[in-house]
Parts: C-alpha cells; sequence; structure tokens
C-alpha cells in the first residue's frame, strides 16, 4: 500500500529549497522548521490543536511527523541517486545542510572528512562484532554476546586503542 502525500507532505520540499536558496550557502534543519511554522498559517493551526486538545498533543505529534519530513528530504537522491543535499558539523550543536551542487572545494573536503573519519570508525565497530561473532560460533548458534562479553570486549577496548 502506497501512502499519498499529504499536504503537510507538499510544504516540505519547497519549504527546504526555499531555506537552502536564503541561507547564504548553508542552512541548518531548524531553519526549514522555522520558515514553515511562519509561513501557511501553520504556527496557528498548531496553537489551534494545542488549545483544543492539549493532552492529546496533537500539535507535537504534527510537528514531529514535519521535522521527520523534512529530514527525510535531506536525504532525498536525483535522478542518478546522487543526493542532492550533504551535511557536515560545524562545533555546533545543529549540523548544517548545503546543496551539494552548491559546495565549494573547502565545503567538500570537509563533507569528505567526516565521510572518512565516519567510515574508519564503522570499520573498527564491525572489527568489534567479528571478535565477538567469532566467540559466538565457537560455542553455537544459542550462545548470546553476555557469553562472551567478559571475554571480547578487552580485546577490543585494545584493538580501538592501536586504531
Amino acid at each position: 500500500m502506497t501512502l499519498q502525500r499529504t499536504p503537510l507532505d507538499r510544504l516540505i520540499q519547497p519549504a527546504v529549497e526555499h531555506v537552502a536558496k536564503q541561507g547564504g550557502g548553508y542552512f541548518k534543519k531548524s531553519e526549514v522548521v522555522a520558515h514553515l511554522l511562519r509561513k501557511n498559517k501553520f504556527s496557528a493551526l498548531l496553537a489551534d490543536l494545542r488549545n483544543r486538545h492539549g493532552a492529546w498533543q496533537i500539535d507535537e505529534l504534527i510537528l514531529r511527523y514535519v521535522v521527520a519530513r523534512i529530514g527525510s528530504e535531506l536525504q532525498r537522491r536525483d535522478s542518478l541517486g546522487i543526493r542532492v543535499y550533504e551535511c557536515y558539523a560545524a562545533g555546533e550543536r545543529e549540523r548544517r545542510w548545503m546543496p551539494l551542487q552548491a559546495m565549494t572545494a573547502n565545503t567538500l573536503r570537509a563533507v569528505m572528512q567526516e565521510t572518512r573519519t565516519q567510515a574508519r570508525q564503522l570499520v573498527i565497530k564491525g572489527e568489534g562484532y567479528q571478535l565477538f561473532l567469532t566467540e559466538l560460533e565457537k560455542l553455537g548458534e544459542d550462545a548470546i554476546v553476555g557469553d562472551v562479553y567478559e571475554k571480547i570486549a578487552p580485546r577490543i577496548v585494545a584493538y580501538r586503542g592501536k586504531t
């Protein structure tokens, strides 16, 4: 079953595009949320729901839905399968987003460096899981990680220290 796009869904992509264009190069997800709250009487709708059905927190439910949909839009890929937007940390609480096609060489280098760091961390994590799995296979299919944790955890810590 395919869900139809809701009226809220139809507001998300234009809001992301609008904020991306006016953001001076980069933007944050919270800026897209703020833009939506300012437009289309959305803030008034949420206030009305809060006033009418406060105990149900329907306004919070809708706001969480909007934030999730914005996140999905930021993960969107173009017709070639390449992400339209990329994000990177900039020493702030919230990640910065930018259209990939608008990135300078310096911004792209920062994104690449962060991606490589994440990839190394995933390799290290995978190696730790492999150590657990190797021991579990020796014990049989009913064994759980808790059965080998005390033996393997120190090896994982030592491995992380070397990398």
